[in-house]
């Protein structure tokens, strides 16, 4: 690492401030015009710019979730934020063996804060370079233990971010890494105990690279916490070609 480069606890809280920009919150269930979210649940989506392309890239269980609920209860909304849409006239590519699925937003980029054009990551390469046990992660997401009721029609999600997780294997499909949830300092939040990372499904997980300035390089997309083990599993970025489509 560079020599005036400091990864002390106040370091990591800042850089894992960083994945949070490119995250969104996906939402599905019943309308919270109509009701509390107890009907509604949610996941992480990741903003990326490849090319002349914004994409919206979550987990395949997230998208399968919404089409079982739609299936039984046509009312059933889903939304990127703010924004609320018909997933799959949007979807640009989906696979339920790597859990990714990829939405081209394109034409709502820009109609809000959430799809802001600088809250997309524009890599200067693709794809990202391969990741190894000595690199140090950072992420984000919206477990669902913290959302929030404000009064019917509005709810607040809360996000949880690393910025020094470290990578315990890592292949062309997928990257492991451990997140003791029980030991995380922000383990309470507004009086809520972080127990479980579901709804973080779809984060983006991003690597720290050395060089003459510390960059940062998104590398994969969470799609499973396994808590007895404390491991978090994350889909390979290197699976998503540079045209948006899974490979």
């Amino acid at each position: 690492m560079p020599p005036d480069v400091s990864f002390e606890a106040p370091f990591f809280d800042e850089i894992s401030k960083y994945a949070v920009r490119f995250a969104v919150p996906v939402i599905f269930g019943d309308s919270t015009l109509e009701a509390y979210s107890a009907g509604l649940n949610n996941g992480t989506a990741s903003l990326l710019k490849l090319g002349d392309l914004y994409l919206a890239i979550t987990c395949q269980h997230v998208i399968e979730g919404y089409r079982q609920r739609k299936s039984s209860s046509p009312s059933t909304i889903f939304q990127l934020g703010t924004l609320a849409l018909d997933p799959e006239a949007h979807i640009l590519s989906e696979d339920v063996a790597l859990d990714l699925a990829v939405l081209n937003i394109s034409p709502f980029v820009g109609t809000s804060d959430d799809l802001a054009t600088a809250r997309f990551h524009s890599p200067p390469r693709w794809p990202p370079r391969a990741v190894s046990t000595k690199d140090i992660l950072c992420f984000a997401g919206f477990p669902g233990v913290w959302r929030e009721d404000l009064t019917v029609g509005h709810i607040r999600l809360y996000t949880l971010s690393s910025g020094a997780s470290p990578v315990l294997s890592a292949t062309h499909d997928q990257i492991v890494s451990s997140v003791a949830v029980e030991d995380c300092v922000t383990k309470i939040h507004h009086g809520k105990i972080i127990g479980s990372l579901g709804g973080m499904s779809g984060g983006p997980v991003f690597v720290w690279r050395e060089g003459p300035v510390l960059t940062a390089e998104l590398v994969g997309f969470i799609y499973e916490y396994q808590d007895a083990l404390d491991l978090l599993l994350i889909r390979s970025a290197n699976r998503l070609a540079e045209a948006g489509i899974i490979v």
